[in-house]
């Protein structure tokens, strides 16, 4: 299949919101006609899910899931919730709390869930079915400094080497552009793939 732009589109907004939801920063992106490349950093598991430990941290987690998924999901969720906590079952609660806990600072979980994701809306959208991607993704643990600052430029240089644009600012779908165009998310990871402060053009 080859992605149209609003199928780029889709694509795009599908990895900033799966980053943002499971907790995954994404420093830069690319989307192509049939693939995409990310360079992301995955955050120490224990420090982020911080934010839903102690008083309030259930309620935080919850109102977390709400901002991805349904209103009824999440009504099914704390009916759920009120219930095990009714019925004395501490166990099971903090079980049912751990599935969700368990998917946060994952790249398996997040490259899984943004290609099955797109997987299923594509084929709403051209009214097909069966696989979309063929290989299982390909991941390389990069350091920071300078073999970072050459993958994000890889990644970033990708439409340029497919001839798709003659500068990667003019290439929407990927995140040197969309940076340039001053979105806040794409800028601030670009600077820290520069070890910079904050983003400068």
């Amino acid at each position: 299949a080859h992605f149209d732009e609003v199928e780029k589109e889709g694509l795009r907004r599908l990895i900033w919101k799966m980053g943002a939801f499971l907790g995954v920063e994404i420093l830069t992106y690319c989307v192509m006609g049939n693939h995409f490349h990310a360079l992301v950093e995955v955050p120490s598991k224990e420090l982020w899910l911080a934010r839903f430990e102690g008083p309030g941290g259930e309620e935080a987690l919850v109102k977390h899931l709400a901002t991805f998924y349904s209103r009824a999901f999440i009504r099914d969720l704390r009916a759920d919730l009120a219930r095990l906590r009714a019925s004395g079952n501490e166990i099971g609660l903090q079980a049912r709390l751990a599935e969700f806990r368990r998917r946060f600072c994952d790249l398996s979980i997040f490259t899984k869930e943004v290609k099955e994701r797109f997987s299923k809306w594509l084929n709403r959208r051209r009214g097909r079915t069966g696989v979309l991607w063929m290989d299982r993704f390909k991941s390389v643990l990069v350091e920071d400094g300078q073999a970072c600052r050459v993958m994000a430029a890889y990644i970033d240089l990708n439409p340029i080497r497919a001839g798709l644009a003659d500068d990667p600012k003019d290439y929407r779908w990927c995140g040197y552009a969309e940076a340039l165009a001053g979105n806040e998310r794409a800028q601030k990871g670009l600077a820290r793939v520069m070890q910079l402060p904050h983003w400068t053009d």
